[in-house]
């Protein structure tokens, strides 16, 4: 959690309020108070929106659905009361709301109001704040995010940099077999600063894509694993991690070859692999972990690539490949990086941060958002090691 994401989370009821009138006044509408306060800080605003009117109404409630549909009462009755026809329901929250959760609100609310409903909840309007409102951060949060938006562009092409030497087959990557590869970069958000670790004390990586237990080697300012699968002249993954708090993973031995076709394993099937989202999460939660040991703390970047990975095929679960008119989730680029996930150092709560980068992931290969994780929580399968389960459906 970063220092945009605590004071979004934290912030009073009232200081919600104002916040909320100046975000939707940037999202485009006409906003016009018409209410008072209630006892969570709610409040009521008369809205409109390319001709059509409507009720807003702000709130940092944790039950955010039971205050939504407490909310729908009110404003039917002040539709009634008023003689007035509405056609908007907007509703501002500071709390997590999963995409089927607002479907489903969605739709509750037009058949029982015959109104649309929006819901600006905490993912939309941090994405907001950070790409095209920083402005408002800066006033009702003290949050200089152009500032931080420099920071985060230098580290991004610190990124960038990484990625053309593992193209390259340069740097770390100069042992690692030719062909597609997908890689993981973990960057601890203080990594321009002079912090380092001791090199006799960073443990041994996590290894993309690698099933069994790795053993690092310590060179210099790093420590460095190999994968089981590659041969003596060939590795087929590595993972690094730096003093400086840096780690790297990519795997070139995590694509199929079937006849023709390179696929990559999209979800956890026992005949073939624990998939990609798994990976990336065990991935992550391991590096939160060591970064901790290594004494980080704060938050690290995260971002997913896949490089000279044009034509490759996500296998999705069964039930996805049956819908009428599938066809292969196939990736149209040879070169793709993720938006960044923000992750709390020392933490193994990783899931919820990383779903709107898997999404994307998803997204990205044609199909509508990954099927592992829903509302921030694990959905679809399990996975032991050594007779422990180290992850399971709930977990977050």
């Amino acid at each position: 959690m970063d220092e945009l994401e605590f004071a979004l989370e934290n912030i009073d009821g009232h200081a919600f309020e104002d916040f909320a009138m100046a975000f939707l006044r940037e999202e485009g509408y006409d906003v016009h108070e018409s209410g008072g306060s209630g006892p969570d800080g709610g409040w009521d605003a008369q809205i409109e929106l390319g001709g059509r009117t409507g009720i807003a109404h702000a709130s940092v409630q944790k039950r955010w659905k039971r205050k939504l549909r407490s909310d729908a009462e009110k404003v039917a009755d002040l539709e009634e009361d008023r003689g007035e026809d509405y056609d908007l329901l907007v509703f501002v929250t500071n709390q997590d709301v999963g995409g089927s959760q607002e479907l489903d609100m969605e739709d509750e609310i037009r058949e029982e109001y015959n109104w649309t409903l929006k819901i600006h909840h905490r993912k939309e309007i941090l994405g907001e704040l950070r790409r095209n409102t920083q402005g408002l951060a800066e006033d009702f949060f003290d949050i200089n995010l152009q500032k931080d938006s420099d920071h985060v562009k230098e580290i991004e092409e610190l990124c960038k940099d990484q990625l053309d030497a593992i193209q390259a087959r340069e740097g770390y990557a100069s042992d690692m077999a030719e062909g597609p590869a997908v890689v993981l970069h973990i960057i601890p958000n203080g990594i321009l600063s002079k912090s380092r670790t001791s090199s006799r004390s960073i443990p041994d990586p996590s290894v993309l894509f690698e099933n069994l237990t790795t053993y690092g080697e310590t060179k210099g300012k790093y420590t460095i694993a190999y994968g089981n699968n590659g041969t003596v002249d060939e590795q087929g993954s590595y993972a690094v991690l730096r003093n400086d708090g840096l780690y790297e993973s990519a795997s070139a031995s995590a694509f199929i070859q079937k006849r023709e076709e390179t696929w990559i394993q999209g979800h956890i099937q026992s005949s073939i692999g624990i998939g990609l989202d798994a990976h990336v999460v065990l991935a992550a939660r391991s590096t939160m972990e060591k970064l901790s040991e290594m004494g980080f703390s704060g938050t690290a970047f995260a971002w997913l690539s896949f490089l000279d990975a044009n034509g490759v095929q996500l296998n999705v679960p069964n039930s996805r490949q049956r819908a009428i008119g599938y066809t292969p989730a196939t990736l149209e680029t040879d070169r793709y990086t993720t938006e960044y996930a923000t992750l709390q150092i020392g933490s193994e709560e990783v899931i919820a941060d990383l779903e709107p980068v898997l999404d994307e992931v998803w997204r990205e290969f044609g199909e509508d958002g990954t099927p592992n994780i829903e509302d921030g929580e694990w959905a679809l399968g399990s996975y032991s090691m050594n007779r422990e389960t180290i992850l399971e459906e709930g977990d977050r």
